[in-house]
């Protein structure tokens, strides 16, 4: 029998995949998205979004592995097989069919070529990059989970600083020419995120006591100075900035995932977040191309119109192939 969810948590989950798909709306560069560049305010805003989608999507993904630790209950082979079924086969059908779409439909960023389409099994692809990532910092929680090296605060004390050490020089010096193959430095800098969100389960009475609560709020508060550090002072300050944010982002992650609010719209986005972020690409590529098909330019309507798009025509997509067996196990990773 399925425990209830954890209604906080769905919340933040819906938020965070709102925040994912807003991101690529407007796009991670002036180049990219709705090619919006400086000073504008939604390029203000992913600057805001940037800091916190992807760390909260991780650290949620911590706090639901800490509160069903499975790995200490099957073996490594079918650990593996599972998080394969789940994160690696949809990263390959539905990485396919979007690097396929992008390549015939007209008006996409970013086209690839036939003959560099094995590449996108290999290494990071748009925004399927984070499920290999994944994948492999699962595969690193089931290794220290089973020998027993995170069961006290201190020990993940200890691994959360060697995860920070290690984001913070996962794309310096000599990183910065090893072959990111399968996405290993997506799963170094997202490694810190996760281990938060498995504390703030684990360790949620040693985290949440006043004393305790006080230095985090502090930490939140300087993360988001370091925000505006970034976009006011773009440069040098900026990337001094952008090394900082492990340390702050995961006092921000533990005051969120202690957060007891939830919203029933949110809450119901959240149920369907993995498949928002699984097909939410080909909707914000597609609501742009469409409104400018009918020579809509305008910022406004193609922002909100590109977001409606791909936030809720992934939900139909869940809804429709989760009743066929294949098209569930293909598309969305699940054999039930």
């Amino acid at each position: 029998m399925n425990s209830p969810k954890n209604l906080s948590i769905e919340t933040l989950r819906g938020i965070a995949i709102l925040l994912v798909v807003i991101g690529h709306v407007i796009g991670s560069a002036p180049d990219g998205g709705m090619k919006i560049d400086f000073p504008h305010p939604l390029r203000y805003f992913y600057v805001w979004i940037d800091y916190i989608q992807m760390p909260l999507f991780t650290a949620i993904a911590g706090w639901v592995y800490a509160l069903k630790p499975f790995s200490v209950k099957i073996g490594f082979a079918e650990f593996v097989r599972k998080k394969a079924l789940r994160l690696l086969v949809p990263m390959a059908v539905v990485g396919t069919l979007y690097f396929l779409v992008q390549y015939v439909m007209p008006g996409t960023n970013n086209k690839g070529e036939l003959s560099q389409m094995w590449r996108i099994y290999v290494y990071p692809y748009t925004i399927y990059w984070y499920l290999p990532s994944l994948f492999l910092i699962f595969m690193i929680q089931w290794v220290i989970d089973k020998h027993k090296k995170m069961k006290t605060m201190a020990q993940w004390t200890v691994w959360c600083l060697v995860a920070i050490v290690l984001s913070l020089i996962n794309d310096e010096g000599i990183m910065h020419s090893v072959p990111n193959l399968f996405s290993f430095k997506g799963a170094l800098g997202q490694l810190p995120y996760f281990f938060a969100g498995v504390a703030a389960y684990r360790f949620a009475v040693d985290l949440y006591r006043l004393s305790v609560k006080w230095l985090l709020w502090i930490m939140a508060l300087l993360g988001i100075v370091l925000i505006q550090v970034v976009w006011f002072y773009p440069g040098e300050y900026a990337s001094m900035s952008r090394i900082i944010y492990p340390i702050t982002l995961i006092p921000t992650l533990f005051l969120l995932l202690a957060l007891k609010w939830n919203n029933r719209f949110f809450t119901w986005i959240g149920g369907y977040a993995y498949s928002i972020y699984l097909f939410h690409g080909f909707g914000t590529s597609g609501g742009r191309i469409l409104l400018k098909m009918v020579g809509i330019k305008a910022v406004t309507p193609i922002f909100v119109f590109a977001t409606c798009i791909a936030s809720f025509c992934p939900i139909i997509v869940d809804v429709s192939v989760r009743r066929l067996k294949w098209c569930r196990i293909l598309l969305l990773g699940r054999n039930r």
